[in-house]
């Protein structure tokens, strides 16, 4: 925050996850303590270190308002949008979370897409990550319907040019595990990227996961749907490659 001083009422409302309109009800009643004092003016300002108390339960105000950063396995079949009117969204999936309404993915996978998805309330980290000017990685493990060559590996190295595209794609990685499977690495991130990018090759993508974003790598342990915190230490594997 720009600041470490703010309203008691949003303090209120963020620490204990209840409406703008009854965190000021329960300060106008005497209930909340500042400190360890009672405070009954909901505009009053407080200090982030400062400790809220109602009812006997406590919270520091500023553990409110950190930034949350998750990794989620996303599974098939939910879109990384706000609201749909044809799909469920990801956000569904962080039902018990507090301010849920807060959280935005992290970039999109399309809604038959699966794997390691970023979710956040950090507007700052998920521009670093989603803008091609950072160079941020992005690797997703293919299947396709036609056999792969080392023709295809060149020409992703050269950047494709789609059709219905007037800007070329960036250079990618495209390395082949077997003839119709093969690790896709980009950094732009554009609309349907990776299935255009074998459609200029005239393939068609069959299955399509990420794996990887940066040298952040998905979890194995979450099974399609859970989501767990990133570590500090993971954190900074996001931008490894973009150290100085």
């Amino acid at each position: 925050m720009a600041s470490d001083a703010l309203r008691l009422d949003k303090a209120v409302s963020h620490s204990f996850d209840v409406p703008r309109s009854h965190a000021t009800a329960l300060i106008k009643q005497g209930r909340v303590l500042v400190n360890g004092e009672i405070r009954t003016k909901a505009a009053d300002k407080i200090l982030l270190t400062d400790t809220l108390e109602i009812d006997g339960y406590e919270s520091v105000a500023q553990d409110a308002f950190a930034k949350r950063y998750f990794m989620l396995n996303k599974p098939s079949g939910f879109v990384c949008a706000d609201s749909d009117n044809n799909f469920p969204i990801v956000l569904n999936l962080f039902g018990e979370e507090p301010h849920r309404d807060e959280l935005h993915c992290v970039g999109r996978l399309d809604a038959d897409t699966t794997g390691l998805l970023l979710v956040t309330d950090d507007g700052q980290f998920n521009h670093k990550i989603t803008s091609p000017k950072y160079n941020v990685t992005k690797t997703y493990h293919v299947a396709c319907e036609r056999d792969l060559s080392e023709r295809d590996v060149k020409a992703f190295a050269k950047g494709l040019r789609h059709p219905e595209e007037k800007q070329r794609y960036k250079s990618a990685v495209l390395e082949i595990l077997d003839p119709k499977e093969a690790l896709v690495t980009v950094t732009e991130g554009r609309f349907h990227e990776v299935k255009r990018l074998f459609e200029c090759i005239n393939n068609t993508v069959t299955e399509l996961s990420r794996i990887r974003i940066g040298r952040l790598e998905l979890d194995k342990e979450l099974e399609e749907g859970e989501y767990r915190e990133l570590t500090p230490t993971e954190l900074e594997l996001v931008f490894a490659d973009n150290q100085d």
